[in-house]
């Protein structure tokens, strides 16, 4: 009789992100760099076009901004999740990279939705 382990959910993957048990090469890149620009241009197109009512575009900012709170969290702690030396370069170097460089993506991104909201209201 074998016993199947159930493969872990979305829920336990982003579980385990949070808690910083995610590679750090997916987290940036995947979920940080190639989902955030993609609702970037979504969000950025939607607001230029006057696509949504303005209740529904702070609730769409509201959301990203959720999602860009949790990637953050997530990059931070699993800054220095790396196998390697990528390039030849300290392992540890790429993790400060990574924090400092999430550091100012933070900052990006709160002003970023600042800025689409005063467009949006004609501020």
């Amino acid at each position: 009789m074998t016993h199947d382990h159930p493969q872990p959910g979305l829920l336990d993957e982003i579980r385990g992100y949070w808690a910083g048990h995610g590679p750090l090469w997916k987290l940036y890149w995947v979920y940080g760099v190639g989902l955030s620009t993609l609702g970037g241009a979504f969000i950025l197109a939607t607001v230029l076009q006057r696509a949504l009512p303005v209740s529904v575009l702070v609730a769409l900012l509201g959301v990203a901004l959720l999602y860009t709170g949790f990637i953050l969290v997530s990059i931070w702690r699993s800054a220095f999740n790396i196998a390697s030396d990528p390039l030849g370069i300290d392992r540890e170097a790429w993790g400060w990279i990574a924090r400092v460089l999430t550091f100012g993506w933070a900052l990006n991104a709160g002003g970023g939705a600042l800025m689409l909201l005063q467009y949006t209201l004609n501020y």
